[in-house]
């Protein structure tokens, strides 16, 4: 029987900068040379909404090095969408908050309530990246406490590149044709490996011969990430047993494995520790379709295995 891929994207970037220097030793606080001291260095935080345009496609963790802040109708790989703050314990910390920490998942939950507003739907149904960025220990040993929430567009559902854009992503998920939906795709497996090793997962317009749907989110219970790979797996596949029986409309019962096959993309540890515990389910009939499959019932997906 088909089983399932597993594919990891990281969540967390952490952003650099810079802090004023001490004055030299033995002085009043002017220079040496008897000129006054600069003003102090003002931490400038993070205004949205503001699209980035970054060399090469990838955030570098020094948040210093950024290009300025682009029109989103120039081309672009980032868009900030939201700023929140630390505030009472969170922000009396020594150092930013810790991945795991309940500080970081308030955080991440912000920030995925904002993307689904902007976006029309939750950012784990289309080809975006969600990040939540936190000052570096240097700045937040200067005084800064906010947190970004960050967008990037996928060029595919699998390998995480990233796509240059010249428009902003409000309603790139919209139910009404958002263009970042994944919807159908082609399912790919490894030359020469076994029959279930996938490689692939491309997006596919539903009306030509495709492998397989998005057919939702299966959100697991909170609790410890499954350190087991083989224990997460199947859980991962029980949970989204009832996500395609609902999207196809069949039932999940002992049949169901005689219909089709599944594909479970969940995310890593560090967004489990972050809040993001989603697994992306996909429907994977056992020879190619030429329709979507919602709501097609057992005539779209009829018992083809004994």
């Amino acid at each position: 029987m088909r089983r399932a891929v597993v594919l990891v994207v990281a969540a967390v970037t952490l952003l650099g900068g810079c802090a004023r220097p001490p004055a030299p030793a033995a002085t009043d606080g002017d220079l040496v040379n008897g000129w006054p001291m600069l003003p102090a260095a003002t931490l400038i935080e993070p205004v949205a909404p503001a699209c980035y345009p970054l060399p090469g496609g990838t955030a570098s963790a020094d948040v210093t090095s950024w290009p300025a802040p682009v029109a989103c109708t120039a081309p672009h790989e980032v868009e900030l969408i939201s700023v929140g703050r630390f505030t009472g314990a969170d922000a009396e910390r020594a150092t930013p908050p810790s991945a795991g920490g309940p500080a970081m998942r308030g955080a991440y939950t912000r920030c995925a309530d904002d993307a689904k507003t902007l976006l029309g739907a939750d950012w784990r149904s289309g080809r975006i990246s969600l990040s939540v960025d936190v000052p570096s220990p240097l700045l937040w040993d200067a005084g800064a406490r906010w947190f970004r929430c960050d967008l990037q567009a996928l060029q595919d559902i699998d390998r995480f590149s990233i796509a240059s854009r010249t428009t902003s992503l409000r309603g790139a998920l919209s139910p009404d044709g958002g263009e970042l939906r994944i919807g159908c795709v082609k399912v790919t497996t490894k030359p020469g490996g076994a029959a279930n090793a996938i490689d692939r997962i491309f997006p596919a317009p539903c009306t030509q011969p495709h492998e397989g749907e998005f057919a939702g989110i299966y959100e697991p219970p909170a609790g410890e990430y499954i350190a087991d790979g083989d224990a997460r797996s199947s859980a991962n596949l029980a949970g989204c047993r009832p996500v395609v029986a609902g999207f196809v409309a069949v039932p999940d019962d002992a049949n169901f494995r005689s219909r089709t096959g599944l594909v479970t993309m969940p995310y890593d540890k560090m967004a489990w520790e972050l809040g993001n515990r989603g697994v992306r389910c996909f429907v994977w009939p056992p020879k190619p379709v030429h329709a979507s499959l919602r709501g097609a019932g057992t005539k779209g997906l009829p018992i083809t295995i004994a």
